[in-house]
């Protein structure tokens, strides 16, 4: 096979096994029911309790930023897990002995197998984030207003920059487990663990992590920075990720 089938065949096989679909569907429907759900949800609360009997619970009027908020913290939260799974099933070369034989006999080197993967799952990732935020930013706009278009930029850059981090983390574990559940063990565990080195002084803001709580500050202008560190070492480490997944999985016997 040369590059250009590769790449091909990686696009394709999002396409065909549906993968981009189900990271579409999951952003998009978070994209739409954020806001919604920052909109109603006092009325809804409200309304809770048993029959004849209402809770009265008084919530600060809704604004902009919770709308976008809400899609937020659902598209980095279970969308993420989605995103792995799909990234593990991608980027999981020697999951399978004979397809792993099959694949490294005819292609010239590692990367030349797992680039073209992890480009393919992470740009399925961003693509269905930013399709979620549109339409996040779309529903927003018309039920509690417009959340200003720098915010929603810097909302996008964000959101983007750390699902390719996640991505890079699952396929660096694609060549530490033996199957596929096991990769996304790996990095879920690495990814949900992460945010605990916070608790270390001064750490916080150089964390990737920190990319998942920006977005409150931007739309609520509140930011002091533009999160530059944490961009910063989420871009290094995902490139390392890579690089070190290609070296490791170059050196891996197949079993």
């Amino acid at each position: 096979m040369n590059e250009l089938s590769l790449w091909r065949v990686e696009w394709l096989r999002l396409l065909r096994t549906k993968r981009l679909i189900a990271l579409l569907g999951v952003f998009v429907l978070f994209g739409f029911a954020g806001p919604l759900l920052a909109r109603y949800s006092g009325e809804l609360l409200t309304h809770a309790g048993s029959s004849g009997q209402r809770v009265k619970i008084v919530f600060p009027p809704p604004v902009p930023a919770d709308g976008v908020v809400q899609y937020v913290s659902n598209a980095l939260g279970i969308g993420l897990i989605v995103t792995v799974v799909v990234a593990a099933y991608a980027c999981s070369i020697d999951a399978g002995t004979a397809l792993s034989v099959f694949y490294r006999t005819r292609a010239r080197r590692f990367g030349d197998l797992l680039v073209p993967r992890f480009a393919v799952s992470a740009a399925g990732a961003v693509g269905g984030y930013l399709a979620g935020l549109l339409a996040a930013w779309y529903e927003t706009a018309v039920l509690l207003g417009n959340p200003g278009t720098a915010a929603m930029g810097r909302t996008a850059l964000v959101g983007s920059v750390y699902l390719v981090f996640a991505v890079a983390v699952t396929a660096l574990a694609a060549t530490l487990a033996r199957s596929t559940l096991g990769t996304v063990g790996y990095a879920l565990l690495v990814l949900f663990t992460l945010p605990l080195l916070g608790a270390v002084p001064h750490m916080s803001r150089w964390l990737p992590t920190e990319l998942t709580r920006a977005p409150d500050a931007f739309l609520r202008h509140t930011a002091t920075d533009e999160a530059q560190r944490a961009l910063a070492v989420a871009v290094v480490l995902a490139l390392a990720c890579v690089a070190a997944a290609v070296l490791r999985g170059a050196r891996r016997e197949v079993r």
